[in-house]
């Protein structure tokens, strides 16, 4: 069955707060890459690979709300602040056991106005440490 892309969320729980969802999300993308190392040695007719260290970055766009909450303000304010946050991602809101875990650094946070046009935050991320998924 498929699930409709407007029914995914994010919780988050930056070092000084309480895991929480997120308002105003309208888009969440995650990217997980896995080095890979060469074995292949003389005599060999094929290359042949190990897997190695894995990473991923991602995204999140929300709606701007000057009058959003306070986890809404901490997540878009984590750029300033050093150290990881805790980011749980979900397919399906509904589904609270369907999610992808992991501590992450939000690396940039673009905010803008455009004439005609709803104002976003994009926020970037990316892992620190394990990756968890139950997906």
């Amino acid at each position: 069955m498929a699930v409709k892309g407007d029914v995914g969320k994010i919780m988050f729980e930056n070092a000084g707060g309480t895991e929480a969802d997120i308002s105003d999300l309208r888009a969440w993308s995650l990217s997980v890459s896995k080095d890979t190392m060469e074995t292949t040695k003389m005599g060999d007719t094929s290359k042949s690979f190990i897997g190695g260290l894995i990473s991923a970055e991602g995204s999140a766009t929300l709606l701007y709300n000057p009058s959003g909450n306070s986890d809404y303000q901490a997540f878009i304010d984590d750029v300033l602040v050093t150290g990881d946050a805790l980011f749980e991602l979900f397919p399906d809101s509904a589904q609270s056991a369907k999610k992808i875990g992991f501590a992450g650094i939000i690396t940039n946070a673009e905010y803008g106005a455009t004439l005609g046009e709803i104002q976003e935050v994009n926020i970037t991320f990316i892992t620190n440490g394990a990756i968890t998924s139950a997906i």
